[in-house]
């Protein structure tokens, strides 16, 4: 028979013995503990049988959780930043590719947040994450912030997919302005426009863009976040190698200052005053 060293003294325990403690019952002697050959099994020996699936069901269970739990861990999203361009330029840029994406992952850019939703890209790629910026002036008004789809190797044949993604102004004095959507399309079917790439935005415009035509930039006026599902489906012979979404933004119109109020409504009292006054005369 094993035994078991216990943790206080160094006392070796049958194994049922330890068994027994896990189910709350109290230990007995040996005599009665242990059962012996022709004889009837005793009331504990019974109780100890019984209780033995449901200790080894609940370690299964355990086990199982922490299996699960560190698969978990492992699958954590991550948070990445822009760095600069290479050559040197204004702007930065972070390019990941497709098997290293998982949902939940963040990229900021500027004053942009992309974080990724769900996708099913198809064929191995990567996705450019890219700021622009046209001028080094404070602000980012005029630049221009983009997600770039590439297929490594380009898409042939019949395929479709998807990839859905937010994206936050994280300065809260700007907001978007226009939407761009472009592809890159090699047309060798006998069906022109069959090819498609579609971008539907939450609470904006949906863009179509046929054989890798350039569609926008077409002005819309959405709060900071929004949702953005980029679908595409490629025909028969047809390439399509690249997708680009394209942001602008603009700073929002700040309310007049309080000071700068009080001095306009009272110089309308005093034009109106005037204007009363001439009318008397």
């Amino acid at each position: 028979m094993s035994t078991l060293q216990s943790a206080a003294g160094g006392q070796n325990l049958p194994r049922f013995d330890v068994v027994a403690h896990a189910n709350g019952l109290a230990p007995r002697s040996g005599a009665d503990s242990m059962t012996k050959p022709g004889t009837a099994p005793s009331p504990l020996g019974k109780r100890l049988k019984a209780a033995i699936p449901r200790i080894l069901v609940a370690a299964s269970l355990l086990l199982g959780a922490g299996s699960l739990l560190s698969a978990g861990s492992a699958q954590a999203a991550n948070a990445y930043a822009c760095a600069p361009k290479i050559p040197a330029g204004p702007g930065g840029i972070f390019s990941i590719n497709f098997s290293a994406i998982l949902a939940g992952d963040t990229i900021s850019c500027g004053d942009k947040e992309f974080t990724i939703n769900s996708f099913n890209f198809g064929n191995p790629g990567s996705i450019d994450f890219e700021w622009v910026e046209i001028n080094p002036a404070p602000g980012f008004a005029d630049d221009l912030f983009s997600a770039n789809i590439n297929f490594t190797p380009s898409l042939v044949g019949v395929k479709a997919g998807f990839f859905d993604y937010n994206l936050k102004i994280l300065d809260p004095k700007y907001r978007f302005d226009s939407v761009q959507l472009d592809s890159t399309v090699a047309i060798n079917s006998s069906s022109p426009g069959a090819t498609s790439v579609i971008k539907s935005v939450t609470g904006g415009p949906t863009l179509v863009s046929l054989d890798g035509a350039q569609v926008g930039p077409i002005p819309f006026q959405t709060p900071s976040p929004i949702t953005v599902r980029d679908t595409w489906n490629v025909t028969a012979r047809d390439v399509l190698t690249n997708i680009k979404d394209t942001y602008t933004q603009q700073e929002v119109p700040g309310p007049l200052p309080l000071f700068g109020a009080g001095l306009a409504f009272g110089w309308s009292r005093k034009l109106r005053s005037r204007v009363r006054a001439a009318g008397l005369a």
